[in-house]
């Protein structure tokens, strides 16, 4: 399916940021292992929040819809599985947060995704199996496991992506005995593990952190609790780059100032691109100038690849984005996908050891925009279409409904047009 997104006439407007998605799949998680009924608050409604609830009720919990918020009777941490195969569609969080939950079972668990999920890498998870004697097994896009992994000591590197650490202390409070998880560095995106430990103590879980180092007590309860999910810095990102591309003030809303969201590093970032970042009441103003390019890192911050490289083909200067090697494991190859539809606006991208160079060209040409199957990709290249009077045309724009499905309606809030 295509759209064709343009210039329209820009506003200065607040645009309501949904909720996390990274947030939301913890809590749901928490409040379906915990030993009663919790209440989230306005979770995010998409995709992959979706598989997750399918794969919790498949796991033993019942889920209620009340308006906006989610009702979740709990399994007091006692996982059942009734022989489907579990759907994870095109959720890497899903799939990595599951697998060591069902792990937990003395019997064979089969999962299955869409995409490209289920050629993503799992070697973490596998070596970990493997190493204990346990099935691991993917062929014909299922998975098959077979547990149950037990307590004890774990080691993993913390390079390959942080939803397998995530996932191992999300089942290591369930395990009868204590454990230590160990992670060899370089530790990327660490920041993530620090929202899973959020969650956790929201549900009353201990976890002792001693430096790269995760020590949990075996046989914890994970307790019901009530909240509201912050905005996501990731689909935050998004808005603030239109700001800057489009040299037009705008607010993000329903965000909050003392996030733990890694991707929250977006609003530092759009300083250094030139822009004027203050806070204002649950959200944060943007007010663009001259957009210049710059130096970053991306090894905490993958996600904010695609928009970072959208922003930076508008920068007077060559911007250089280091430690991108991951974006090539993600829904799409965001570094060859972005690389090739740029070209087609006039802008040269490359990669040279881990190290993505965009040269700008801020006056970017019309074209037929591919997006890849890839959310981010759409929405990067839809922010960049928001700030040229010719627009683009972004072919499979539906992919949107991944992560965040309204993203074209608060684009056209922001005065951009659509047809």
């Amino acid at each position: 399916m295509k759209i064709k997104v343009s210039k329209g006439k820009p506003k200065d407007t607040a645009i309501p940021i949904p909720a996390s998605k990274s947030l939301s799949h913890r809590a749901l998680i928490s409040a379906a292992l915990a030993d009663g009924t919790s209440r989230i608050l306005h979770p995010v409604d998409n995709e992959d929040t979706k598989a997750t609830l399918r794969c919790l009720e498949a796991l033993g919990a019942v889920i209620e819809k009340d308006g906006e918020d989610l009702i979740i009777h709990g399994t007091a941490g006692k996982i059942s599985y009734d022989g489907r195969i579990i759907d994870c569609s095109e959720s890497g969080s899903t799939l990595r947060f599951m697998i060591p939950l069902f792990g937990l079972l003395d019997e064979e668990v089969k999962f299955t995704g869409h995409g490209r999920l289920m050629k993503r890498p799992q070697s973490v998870y596998e070596e970990l199996f493997r190493e204990r004697g346990l099935l691991f097994e993917q062929a014909d896009d299922i998975l098959k496991i077979k547990g149950p992994l037990t307590g004890g000591s774990y080691t993993v590197h913390g390079n390959v992506s942080s939803q397998f650490i995530s996932g191992l202390l999300f089942a290591m409070p369930l395990m009868k005995e204590d454990s230590t998880l160990t992670v060899i560095p370089p530790y990327e995106s660490r920041s993530y593990v620090d929202l899973t430990l959020s969650a956790l103590k929201q549900a009353e879980v201990d976890v002792d952190v001693q430096d790269m180092t995760y020590a949990v007590k075996g046989d914890q309860t994970y307790r019901p609790f009530a909240g509201a999910i912050e905005g996501d810095a990731s689909q935050a990102a998004f808005f603030i780059a239109l700001a800057m591309m489009r040299n037009m003030p705008l607010t993000v809303a329903n965000m909050n100032h003392d996030s733990l969201q890694g991707d929250s590093v977006m609003l530092k970032l759009a300083e250094q691109f030139g822009a004027q970042v203050t806070a204002v009441p649950e959200g944060w103003r943007i007010i663009p100038q001259e957009i210049k390019a710059i130096e970053a890192d991306l090894s905490d911050c993958p996600d904010l690849g695609p928009v970072l490289f959208a922003l930076a083909s508008k920068a007077e200067g060559t911007s250089c984005f280091h430690g991108a090697a991951r974006l090539r494991l993600k829904e799409s190859d965001r570094i060859g996908a972005m690389q090739e539809e740029l070209a087609k606006t006039g802008c040269r991208m490359e990669e040279k050891d881990d190290t993505v160079y965009v040269y700008g060209n801020p006056e970017p040409k019309s074209a037929v925009i591919d997006g890849h199957n890839d959310h981010r990709i759409v929405m990067a290249m839809s922010v960049l279409a928001a700030s040229m009077e010719e627009g683009l045309i972004i072919d499979g724009y539906e992919a949107i409904a991944k992560s965040y499905p309204d993203f074209f309606r608060d684009l056209k809030t922001a005065g951009a047009e659509t047809e």
